[in-house]
């Protein structure tokens, strides 16, 4: 597989909910370009299949075109991650954004309901 010309992107550089490290398998990552969850093999992201060709659904399934290659496909990804490292910013993250969020909904009136058309013509 080739890469696709693309400048390489950093592990570091990316939101760690975008990339997946572990010890026991390889690494994940969103795919740039579609978001698809693809693994990293010799350092770039795995060639898989962009979204549903439109006006395909029309054609016979033997006639049916194929979707083409994702332009995220053969994206040069280089780790310069340790797990421990890549766990500790999601920690943090996960962390910063229980701060940012509300502790509680506050009511709003509800808008008073429209009388029936039957209602409004027996005036």
């Amino acid at each position: 597989m080739r890469h696709n010309g693309q400048p390489v992107i950093l592990a570091s550089s990316l939101p760690p909910n975008l990339i997946s490290l572990s010890e026991r398998s390889c690494a994940l990552v969103a795919c740039p370009t579609c978001g698809a969850w693809k693994s990293i093999k010799r350092g770039m992201v795995t060639a898989h299949r962009g979204p549903h060709v439109p006006g395909a659904d029309a054609w016979p399934a033997e006639f049916r075109p194929s979707p083409p290659r994702c332009p995220g496909s053969g994206q040069r990804v280089r780790v310069d991650l340790s797990v421990d490292q890549w766990r500790q910013r999601l920690a943090d993250t996960c962390r910063e954004a229980g701060r940012r969020r509300p502790t509680r909904v506050i009511p709003r009136p509800k808008p008073p309901v429209a009388r029936a058309v039957v209602q409004l013509a027996a005036r």
